[in-house]
């Protein structure tokens, strides 16, 4: 009889329906708490949905990168919707109160469980939100800002998309300068700018104070002010033009005209538990770009190994786990021409105690990257004499008289370096007090020892032909 019983003789249609039965309900409940939230209404989130006044969409970032759709509506006493993180389609919900112009949510996941919390401020027509975002214990947080749009956003756009690169040329006070400006975020500026007959390179760093007016500081590398530049970025992007304001303080007319210009590569992803976003440039030459690509996708595979071991480790996380590895990149440019392309990526995850620096420097004619070796002549003890200029000029500085400072600082090789139009800036790696710290060793000092073959040598043998004809003269 037992070996009659054989699966010939079962009814398919019935086994199989008792067997999905069966897996349903010993699945854990949270199993289905994405798909959950995502096909819930935003009617169904209150007792009364006919006493709801309106409803709204907006659309956004955290942090200037990861994108948020936000859903919210309100029916005269509280606020209740949901915030998805398009990249993932990690979905929460949110309920709290709108009082005058302040805005308080409270964020919980699919299990009810309190995730984090919304504090901030929305404008009187509801036309944006501006609002961080903290995680329960409130030790961990982020800055939102949304604009209203007219209906639920669903796809991610790209987080590159206000971020730029563009070189411009102009005259500060009758004098040639060109100037690298780079737009990190919404508001960050950072950039260089070179004085040609004077040949000396300053920073600048500052901020765009809207959509279309910038203000930077022109600082040398023990942080003076040698001048500000505030000014408007055109519509077309083409020019700026403003003031310029001395150390004396007295103004002068200037405007800028761009000559050159690289787009900004953007990567993010935002869940539960994990989160990663790095920028880096993407420029018109196709063997950079795929040089800075394998540069940037290591990493991003090294970030997504993160995220799966941690839902391997984890499957069903809860409010401790909330924003629990977190990582990002991005690049400063230091220099950019036709035949040259240098800048810094600085790599950070929290799973791992040091940031990671890397300089590239590359050939753009030869389409290949270059090192210091490249740059001087051969049996040049480059690394001792390069590291002695820049502790001479270090030591000026006002953080020298930091005692810690100076034990870290007399330590360090100064390994990375990118390419100045005056000379080599040289940099420390990136330290969690006192940064990354530069100084420009200009091509004039390091004349006798420079290759005058190397890749950037039209940036100084030039000027080293016109110096040995004026001593000759005299």
């Amino acid at each position: 009889m037992i070996q009659n019983l054989t699966f010939k003789s079962y009814n398919y249609p019935i086994v199989l329906a008792w067997l999905v039965l069966v897996v349903y309900f010993l699945m854990p409940a949270n199993s289905f708490a994405q798909e959950d939230y995502s096909n819930t209404k935003i009617s169904e989130l209150f007792k009364n949905p006919k006493k709801i006044q309106w409803v709204k969409h907006y659309k956004g970032r955290v942090d200037d990168i990861n994108e948020v759709g936000l859903m919210i509506a309100y029916d005269g006493k509280s606020c209740k919707g949901f915030i998805t993180y398009l990249r993932s389609k990690e979905r929460f919900k949110l309920e709290g109160d709108i009082i005058g112009q302040k805005i308080i949510l409270r964020e919980t996941d699919s299990e009810e469980s309190v995730t984090g919390h919304f504090e901030g401020n929305i404008k009187k027509d509801f036309s944006a939100i501006q609002a961080h975002w903290f995680n329960r214990e409130k030790t961990r947080a982020g800055l939102l800002k949304l604009q209203l749009t007219e209906r639920e956003v669903v796809f991610p756009g790209y987080c590159g998309d206000n971020k730029w690169v563009r070189k411009y040329t102009g005259y500060v006070q009758d004098e040639q300068v060109q100037l690298l400006i780079q737009r990190n975020s919404e508001y960050h500026i950072v950039g260089t700018i070179w004085f040609v007959k004077k040949n000396r390179s300053y920073c600048l760093k500052g901020a765009m104070t809207s959509e279309s007016k910038l203000k930077v500081k022109v600082l040398d590398d023990l942080e003076n002010i040698i001048g500000v530049i505030d000014g408007q970025v055109h519509s077309s992007n083409s020019r700026i033009t403003g003031n310029w304001i001395d150390a004396k303080e007295e103004e002068s007319k200037v405007g800028f005209s761009k000559i050159d210009d690289i787009t900004v590569g953007c990567i993010e992803y935002q869940d539960y538990m994990t989160t990663y976003d790095v920028t880096f440039p993407k420029s018109k030459n196709a063997a950079f770009n795929e040089y800075i690509d394998k540069t940037v996708n290591n990493w991003k595979q090294s970030c997504q190994d993160r995220v799966k071991s941690l839902k391997i480790d984890n499957p069903y996380p809860g409010p401790d786990e909330r924003s629990l590895a977190n990582a990002a990149g991005w690049f400063e440019m230091g220099y950019l021409s036709d035949t040259i392309i240098s800048g810094y990526i600085t790599f950070n995850k929290s799973w791992e105690d040091e940031h990671k620096d890397i300089a590239f420097n590359y050939d753009l004619i030869k389409g290949k990257s270059f090192t210091l070796y490249d740059l001087f002549k051969i049996g040049v003890d480059y690394e001792s004499i390069l590291r002695e200029k820049a502790l001479t000029k270090i030591r000026f500085t006002s953080l020298y008289g930091n005692t810690l400072f100076k034990e870290w600082i007399e330590d360090e090789q100064f390994q990375l370096f990118t390419i100045r139009d005056n000379g080599i800036r040289f940099s420390t790696a990136f330290h969690p007090i006192f940064g990354r710290q530069s100084v420009t060793i200009p091509f004039s000092e390091l004349e006798e020892y420079l290759n005058p073959y190397s890749p950037v040598s039209h940036l100084y043998a030039e000027r080293q032909k016109k110096r040995k004809k004026k001593r000759m003269n005299k």
